[in-house]
């Protein structure tokens, strides 16, 4: 495993360059300032900075243009950390700006919708972890004890965008939230098909993790059986997936895991083998492109020797379900969680609902899960939310989750028929959900 001590992009043993350029074009939302009335209107920003006050990320605006906000901050931050009590969280009017620190980075949330500040302390946790998944703790502590003043955006250059992408994400996927793994719906057999296929397909030494992943859902995956990665590494993975950067062609590039190891790199092998469906491999060797390489020449023609690759992209293309194939009627949206298993399935929001309505709906789900989850002082295990658009409701149980949202005009009892029969679809359906009996060597 590579230790991360070095700063200069590393290449792989065919000369390929392992700094994966993520870069797409500068979007207009990237040249505010923070005086601007368009960066001003935004509901929510995430800001990141040396503990120097150097900028290093801003979700909205050019982090340039927002260096007096970024010394602003550091500024605030130690002058608290002076007087030995932390500064956490602030509340200015209708918004809440939350603080996380770690290391050398001190990171920063600004919200206008009313949510707990635990809840956008999870998040900046998620937004370190993404920016650890590039560059290691090891190399951020070297970095910035050499020289506190560094520019770090020299180091994470074009892969802003895949931070980009997953802060958008947790307005509209509860899988970070969640803490599990999404999986595609897919038939038991075809499953189980694609998972004897890593197997075969492994290679005698180099490779720790195979799966096949689908726009963020997992296919399959092929693991050691004792060990298994966190599922926020597998998140950082997934997001990783979705670049447009990786959609053609063979990548090659080392990643930190922070779970597994937040001081050194594994190196990533991806590779879209349909036009849905990405194949990832996992390897501690940092030579060890042409062996994976020739891994998945082998999964592929075995997958294509039938129609399972084709049957796969097909189930990959549709995305998610919609609300009414679970077999009821009157459902706007839903996520199931498996406790047990750690993975999870959500359905597409019904067509009726809007673009803001999906967001407020993603943030109710956010907040009622932190509520039965213990992040409050007395944790829930069934919450009903009413409001003028909707009805969601948030049950736990000692083996699932449930979040569903229905039309406000739907009763109570209503609701509660509604649910047990997508409880009774779901037991039926398990094994073509979820990946139930993943291989392992």
């Amino acid at each position: 495993m590579a230790d991360g001590s070095a700063y200069q992009p590393e290449t792989a043993a065919n000369g390929l360059t392992t700094t994966s350029d993520y870069s797409g074009q500068l979007s207009a939302e990237k040249l505010d300032d923070f005086s601007s009335p368009s960066w001003r209107k935004r509901s929510r920003h995430f800001l990141v900075l040396s503990s120097a006050g150097k900028p290093i990320y801003s979700r909205f605006g050019n982090e340039a243009q927002l260096s007096t906000l970024m010394s602003a901050v550091q500024a605030i931050i130690s002058t608290f950390a002076d007087m030995s009590d932390p500064v956490r969280s602030m509340t200015m009017g209708q918004h809440i700006i939350v603080f996380y620190t770690n290391g050398p980075l001190y990171l920063l949330a600004v919200s206008d919708r009313g949510e707990p500040a635990e809840l956008l302390r999870n998040e900046l946790q998620l937004l370190h972890s993404q920016i650890v998944s590039i560059l290691t703790s090891a190399q951020l502590t070297k970095i910035f004890e050499q020289r506190s003043s560094y520019d770090l955006r020299q180091l994470l250059g074009g892969a802003e965008v895949l931070i980009d992408h997953m802060v958008d994400s947790l307005d509209t996927d509860l899988s970070f939230t969640l803490g599990s793994l999404d999986t595609l719906w897919i038939r038991y057999k075809l499953r189980e098909r694609v998972g004897k296929t890593l197997l075969a397909a492994r290679p005698l030494k180099g490779l720790l993790y195979a799966m096949l992943v689908a726009d963020m859902k997992l296919v399959t995956l092929l693991r050691p059986r004792k060990h298994s990665l966190h599922p926020s590494d597998l998140h950082l993975l997934f997001n990783m997936a979705t670049s447009r950067t990786f959609l053609t062609g063979e990548h090659w590039t080392p990643m930190c895991f922070p779970k597994f190891n937040d001081q050194g790199f594994l190196h990533v092998y991806l590779s879209y083998i349909s036009p849905h469906v990405a194949l990832i491999l996992v390897s501690a060797d940092r030579d060890g492109f042409p062996s994976l390489a020739l891994c998945r020449e082998r999964i592929y023609e075995d997958l294509s020797s039938d129609d399972a690759l084709l049957r796969l992209d097909d189930a990959a293309a549709q995305r998610a379900l919609r609300p009414s194939e679970l077999g009821v009627t009157g459902l706007l949206q839903l996520y199931y969680r498996h406790k047990t298993l750690v993975q999870h399935f959500g359905t597409r929001f019904d067509d009726s609902v809007s673009e803001e309505q999906k967001r407020r709906i993603i943030n109710v789900y956010k907040r009622l899960r932190l509520y039965i989850s213990g992040g409050g002082l007395n944790p829930l295990r069934i919450i009903y939310h009413k409001s003028e658009s909707d009805t969601v409701l948030a049950w736990q149980s000692s083996s699932f989750e449930l979040y569903a949202t229905v039309a406000p005009t739907m009763e109570v009892k209503g609701m509660i028929r509604l649910v047990n029969a997508v409880l009774e679809w779901i037991k039926n359906e398990e094994d073509h959900l979820f990946v139930v009996n993943a291989p392992s060597y």
